[in-house]
């Protein structure tokens, strides 16, 4: 990450201030190629698997690029989700373990897919999670902690289920997120050194979690249910669902930025940006949490879903009633602070 400053710095991939950007002078954006680097030399480390194939390695690069060139030079939302739309074609032709075959039964009864219906669900399922981190990526630390969360709950069940390659590929992908973090989290030790993912980054932890959550509930061998998946990257899916949904309604365009993330409220309820930080780690946790032990207790696809969509629904209304959290978190915590988000 040190290494790669400079060099952002040279060729003029900072972001800088202005408009929605309410940070404090000039940072670069390198973490999304530097945890990309970090991946693909520690998962090149394992013994062979689906994640070092050709197509799944081009297809993350792809996105870091595109990722990349939008950190640059802007580039329309269409675009990208042609490109995004393109990597997951590439995942879907690397292995059939990475592709959404079964939902489990979230309503009682199994979903299978046919063979198209599971292509077709799977890239949607990807370009959605891709876009899910991205939306959440506006405050500094908020879209790598929750990634690193939900690789450390994946990590847990693999070893609990005995899967040393989505072990291997899980510690590796956190190792590299927590080393991007220790440049990012909301801290008053690293203002001097900070760096942004930008979208190369957000789109690149998207990208990773979808494959990596796919592979976790797909194919032969000990699996997690579908429905528990959903558990680890809660938070993720329920801002880009409830924002897809609140733009819509308001007969905007899903890609239209406004200030209404969850993260928002929670600065507009008063708390600081370590706080919101600080409330929306706590509930990321807890997710996770619960998908864990809903996995080790065996409890059913029909609970678990339906409990899944209240517990977003609950989010939902919690965000926007953020104020009665404020007596649960830390004085400090709540106090106006220097540490800007990364873009408002």
């Amino acid at each position: 990450m040190a290494a790669l400053r400079p060099v952002a710095v040279v060729v003029d991939l900072v972001d800088k201030p202005g408009g929605r950007k309410t940070h404090h002078g000039d940072v670069p954006v390198i973490g999304g190629i530097a945890m990309f680097l970090g991946c693909a030399f520690g998962i090149g480390l394992l013994t062979p698997s689906t994640f070092m194939s050709a197509a799944v390695l081009s297809a993350g690069s792809l996105v870091v690029v595109v990722g990349l060139l939008v950190d640059r030079f802007e580039l329309s939302p269409y675009a990208r989700l042609t490109a995004h739309l393109a990597a997951a074609l590439m995942v879907i032709s690397a292995s059939s373990d990475l592709t959404i075959s079964s939902l489990g039964s979230p309503w009682g009864k199994p979903i299978e897919f046919s063979a198209l219906g599971a292509s077709a669900f799977t890239c949607l399922a990807i370009v959605g999670a891709i876009n899910a981190f991205n939306m959440l990526d506006g405050m500094d630390g908020l879209a790598g902690s929750m990634a690193f969360i939900a690789l450390t709950a994946l990590s847990i069940l693999a070893y609990f289920n005995d899967n040393a390659t989505l072990a291997g590929v899980t510690l590796v992908s956190s190792g590299a997120v927590l080393a991007f973090l220790i440049f990012n989290i909301p801290a008053a030790y690293n203002r001097r050194f900070r760096c942004f993912m930008g979208d190369s980054g957000s789109t690149l932890l998207g990208f990773l979690l979808a494959c990596l959550c796919i592979s976790a509930s797909q194919g032969d061998g000990p699996k997690i249910s579908p429905t528990t998946a959903l558990w680890f990257v809660a938070i993720p899916l329920y801002e880009l669902l409830w924002t897809t949904l609140r733009r819509l309604l308001k007969g905007k365009s899903p890609f239209y930025p406004d200030r209404a993330h969850f993260h928002h409220k929670l600065l507009d309820a008063g708390f600081g940006v370590r706080g919101a930080f600080f409330v929306l780690i706590c509930i990321g946790l807890v997710f996770a949490a619960v998908g864990v032990a809903i996995h080790e207790f065996g409890v059913s696809d029909g609970v678990s879903f339906p409990s899944w969509l209240a517990a977003g629904l609950g989010v939902v209304i919690l965000m926007h009633n953020a104020q009665v959290l404020r007596v649960f978190v830390p004085e400090r915590f709540r106090r106006t602070n220097v540490v800007g988000p990364e873009t408002a």
